[in-house]
């Protein structure tokens, strides 16, 4: 039966990729489309969605605003293939099976994620940035010549809206909803003479939590000021800043048992399915807890003690001058990230230095200068790229005598690249495509590991900090070194233009991620390479009425690296790091609008992936057998210690951790004409994915199911857009969908969930002028 899946859908890929470009060639005397093209910026110059050669959701603000979009995690219903969750207060993207578990300072995400064109070194520095958009840009597959070293799964691109010289507007809007919600934002943009223009923008909310205990709240507000000035047509200069605070209880978790949970000295144990699925796991933990003999003396988790206290400061420069032959591009950006958080449970976790209260502190500046060419007969772009990151890097994991250590890290990424991508009509309709891109980079790490006075490792106190115990590692000193990887990433491919509002087109690019050491005592972690092979193809039909587009993809991973929380070789709960060795993705995308007539649009998006393990497996430093936390196989090592392991766990075969096989969104919008140019628009939704495994540890309990979520807008528009009104409801079913897990490390299948919203609903008002 899976055979005969796979065959059907690989049929109906190339199916699509050969019927559109036959349809197309039916229809090339029909007239170009009445609507304007959107315009993206993916591939660093401006051009058509439908005529750029890479798979991309391109999110208008219009289409952000129907959906209700305030943070990160809102654009996995938008986008077919996006999983997004919070990790404490890191976004994790994962794209067609490719993203980034680690919720510390030691990795990077596989999904860039940039706001004005600016890498965000850590995730938080994108969170509060969803207003005032002129669009968001999801790419998908490997970008690894023009994003680098951190764009293996894609890219999220966030773009603002910038000065306009010569006029004056802005709008604001203010909204309600339940859970006690309230938001306000708005811009204004003044023109300063006929060369210069600022805007302002704000947002602000609140919002109480989703969860019983208060947490999973919205407590953030954020500024953004941008000047802008064209002293000649040649030259345009662009400064912004923007600032975040996000506040509140923060990220919690929720009860999710369907197995039950086991651990020594627990009788007659019992699945724990709440009644209400937003349900805080914290009293269940700790009736669990106390019936537990080992390991001894933890004590109860307080949620009501969590928080987050996370300041992201932003500034960037933008320089365009346009030399003629070519456009030098220059993009100048400083960024720093302040956490200090505490979340729980399923354990203790906390961003701040345990000892002196100190919070952890990331500081980014990157340079970016690119020479870029266009015209009918070629297209081009030159740069080069320089990062550099400096942490101060703070964890501590409490769980008790059993577990308390501190973390206390100095890390540092240094990255340069240069890079080159041309596309070169071969003929009117035929063009080829060539890049590449050199990374040379270099981490280093000097990290510090300390058993809390009182812990088993630490229990009468020591000489150390705060009266704690050192944690030196089984070489005997502690976690220090410096890792490097240089790479030479590649793009190939070509495009035909089959008519003129129909493409075929066909590449292979790699992409990279590099390695580096957690602040534990385990072996570092490798470079993650993948190769990805795609064909597809973008067309529209009978002008404005039809739009179709289709990709097949197949993405090969090495060494992909992977991230849960385990016992180190020291006996410490540590967020782990490792590799897979091998690992693939493949499948299909498929994208359809239909526009009847002037006031209806419907959209479909499907995407289809099948993924695995091919060679996974890992060793597992503690005496007792992993076999109950895991679904994997679970083998013992020979003359097995606390240096090379005593359990080998091997997965290989599983499905790769957030990558439902089937994804997608459906959505309608109806318009109703009144008088005077008014409108009403009803926009029911809905967003859907099949059952999946939410984090590589492939415990029982986390596999979460299927989903259908519902949603439904009615906003009404006042003659010329002046102001709007729109009334929405989200998740109308009530759904329970899970996004994210965590394993407690000393009970057997006692996972905390990561949950999106209930159902919700309000309204919003937005004037502009």
């Amino acid at each position: 039966m899976k055979r005969c899946d796979r065959a059907a859908m690989f049929l109906l890929g190339v199916a699509a990729s050969a019927l559109l470009p036959a349809l197309a060639r039916a229809d090339e005397k029909a007239p170009a489309p009445a609507s304007e093209e959107i315009v993206v910026t993916a591939q660093f110059r401006k051009e058509s969605a439908q005529k750029t050669a890479v798979s991309i959701d391109v999110l208008s603000a219009e289409t952000l605003a129907r959906a209700g979009v305030a943070q990160a995690t809102d654009l996995a219903r938008l986008s077919p293939g996006v999983q997004i969750t919070q990790g404490g207060s890191a976004i994790q993207v994962y794209i067609r099976g490719a993203g980034d578990f680690s919720t510390t300072g030691y990795s990077n995400p596989a999904v860039a994620q940039a706001y004005d064109g600016v890498f965000a070194a850590r995730s938080q520095f994108v969170a509060a940035t969803f207003y005032d958009l002129e669009r968001v840009e999801v790419l998908k597959g490997p970008q690894g010549t023009l994003y680098g070293r951190n764009a293996t799964g894609g890219a999220l691109n966030i773009i603002p809206v910038q000065p306009k010289l010569g006029q004056f507007e802005g709008y604001v809007s203010a909204g309600f909803q339940n859970y006690k919600g309230y938001n306000a934002e708005g811009a204004v943009n003044i023109p300063l003479g006929d060369k210069v223009a600022v805007r302002a923008s704000f947002q602000g909310v609140s919002r109480d939590g989703y969860i019983t205990d208060g947490t999973d709240d919205d407590k953030h507000h954020a500024l953004r000021l941008q000047v802008k000035a064209q002293p000649t047509e040649a030259l345009t200069l662009r400064l912004g800043v923007n600032y975040q605070h996000l506040g509140g209880r923060g990220p919690g978790k929720v009860v999710y048992e369907p197995t039950a949970p086991n651990a020594p000295g627990l009788t007659n144990p019992q699945p724990i399915i709440p009644a209400n699925r937003w349900t805080s796991i914290n009293q269940s933990l700790n009736t669990l807890i106390g019936s537990v003999t080992a390991p001894p003396g933890i004590y109860p988790l307080d949620t009501s003690k969590v928080y987050q206290n996370v300041d992201v400061l932003g500034i960037n420069g933008h320089i365009d001058w346009n030399l003629g032959p070519a456009v030098l591009t220059v993009i100048p950006a400083y960024q720093r990230v302040t956490q200090d958080s505490l979340v729980m449970p399923a354990l203790y976790f906390g961003t701040n230095n345990y000892f002196t209260g100190a919070p952890s502190v990331s500081e980014g500046q990157t340079l970016e200068v690119r020479l870029g060419h266009a015209d009918n007969r070629v297209k081009w772009v030159l740069g080069g790229y320089y990062f550099n990151e400096d942490q101060d890097s703070y964890n501590a994991v409490r769980l008790g005598r059993a577990s308390d250590t501190a973390f206390i890290a100095k890390l540092n990424t240094h990255a340069y690249a240069a890079f080159g991508e041309a596309t070169y009509s071969l003929t009117s309709r035929f063009r080829a495509t060539a890049g590449l891109r050199y990374t040379d980079e270099t981490k280093s790490v000097d990290g510090h590991r300390y058993a809390i006075a009182g812990s088993l490792a630490c229990p009468t106190g020591g000489t150390a900090i705060g009266g704690s115990c050192e944690i030196l590692t089984s070489a005997g000193t502690w976690v220090k070194g410096t890792y490097s990887a240089k790479r030479l990433n590649y793009k190939a491919g070509v495009e035909f233009d089959v008519a003129p509002q129909n493409m075929f087109y066909a590449s292979v690019v790699t992409g990279f991620k590099s390695g580096g050491q957690s602040n534990a005592d385990i072996d570092p972690y490798k470079p993650e390479d993948v190769t990805a092979y795609t064909i597809g193809s973008k067309n529209r039909f009978f002008g404005r009425l039809l739009l179709i587009n289709a990709e097949l993809f197949y993405m090969d991973y090495k060494n992909r690296q992977e991230n849960f929380s385990q016992l180190d070789r020291g006996g410490a709960q540590v967020s782990s790091l490792f590799n897979a060795g091998k690992a693939v993705a493949k499948g299909i995308t498929l994208e359809a609008t239909l526009r009847p007539t002037m006031n209806d649009s419907f959209h479909v998006g499907v995407e289809y992936t099948e993924s695995k393990y091919k060679d996974f497996s890992y060793q597992v430093y503690r005496a007792a057998s992993p076999d109950p936390t895991t679904t994997c196989g679970v083998s013992a090592i020979p003359g097995g210690n606390a240096r090379i392991g005593y359990w080998t766990v091997n997965c290989n075969g599983f499905q790769l951790p957030r990558t439902p096989k089937f994804s997608g969104n459906v959505n309608y919008t109806h318009t109703f004409d009144l008088k005077d140019g008014a409108r009403v628009e009803f926009t029911p939704d809905m967003s859907f994915a099949s059952s999946r495994w939410l984090s590589a540890e492939f415990v029982e309990n986390a596999r979460a199911d299927a989903y259908a979520l519902f949603n439904a807008s009615l906003t009404y528009y006042a003659p010329g857009d002046r102001f709007s009104v729109q009334a929405f409801v989200r998740n109308i079913g009530n759904t329970a969908v899970y996004t994210g897990t965590q394993q407690y490390p000393f009970i057997a299948n006692y996972n905390g969930h990561d949950i999106a919203p209930p159902r919700t609903w309000g309204a919003r008002l937005r004037a502009k002028f």
